[in-house]
């Protein structure tokens, strides 16, 4: 059936299709575009997260392999015997340092029957075989502590001291003339690891070092030099710690 009052129209014009196929180019160019730029952002975000990843991973490899480096450097105190001192090297910052850390049993442990100990230092009437008379004493507090041993020369000498905690408590001077012509011998505590006396009562040497002049005999000669050791403190002393 025709009905006449319903038209058809095709618009065949060429402008017409050309308009059609310019929107259809349009919506087909614009797609991917769109689609490329949300690919572009996430590539961005993809690679800055993997650049992060390997840095942070890099750094925590070095940092890893510094800890490595220390730990096997350093020098931990291990404490067996609640009742005496225990004694390491600390490492070194520079060749000619003497430094050691220290564990002096507690104030509980002392009661308990442990040894309290004080700093022993001596700079003449040195002999091998025994302790000099001429000591210069510091009662040593409990807990852990580092000792230091510094010889500085000054104009008239040198000064021998040391230090507990970076604080001096021991100083004594000596003149040129301990120094002249002098051969030495000594020795000094280096050990890699922790190191207590075989009893509580038992001294403990950190430092001797024995200035000679010619060949002396060592063993009745009383020499000049540095002898730095903890001595334990008798039972009638430890009242006065």
């Amino acid at each position: 059936m025709n009905d006449s009052n319903v038209d058809f129209e095709i618009d065949t014009s060429e402008s017409h299709r050309s308009d059609t196929r310019n929107g259809l180019e349009s919506r087909v160019r614009r797609g991917p575009l769109q689609w490329n730029l949300k690919t572009l952002i996430l590539l961005a975000l993809l690679c800055a997260s993997w650049f992060c990843y390997y840095r942070l991973r890099h750094d925590n490899e070095r940092v890893r392999s510094a800890i490595q480096v220390m730990r096997a450097e350093s020098k931990a105190l291990v404490i067996l015997h609640a009742d005496r001192v225990a004694v390491v090297s600390a490492p070194k910052t520079w060749s000619d340092q003497k430094k050691w850390n220290v564990a002096l049993p507690s104030k509980e442990a002392v009661g308990n029957g442990g040894a309290a100990y004080k700093l022993c230092l001596a700079t003449s009437g040195l002999q091998l075989e025994r302790r000099p008379t001429a000591v210069t004493e510091f009662a040593l507090p409990h807990g852990r502590r580092e000792i230091e041993l510094k010889t500085i020369e000054t104009k008239d000498g040198f000064n021998v001291r040391v230090l507990l905690d970076d604080q001096p408590v021991i100083e004594v001077s000596q003149p040129h003339v301990w120094t002249k012509d002098r051969g030495g011998i000594g020795s000094v505590v280096t050990e890699e690891q922790s190191f207590q006396p075989a009893r509580a009562g038992d001294a403990m040497s950190l430092y001797s070092i024995y200035y000679t002049e010619g060949k002396p005999s060592l063993s009745k000669t009383r020499l000049r030099g540095v002898e730095l050791w903890l001595e334990p403190v008798i039972a009638r002393d430890k009242e006065a710690l």
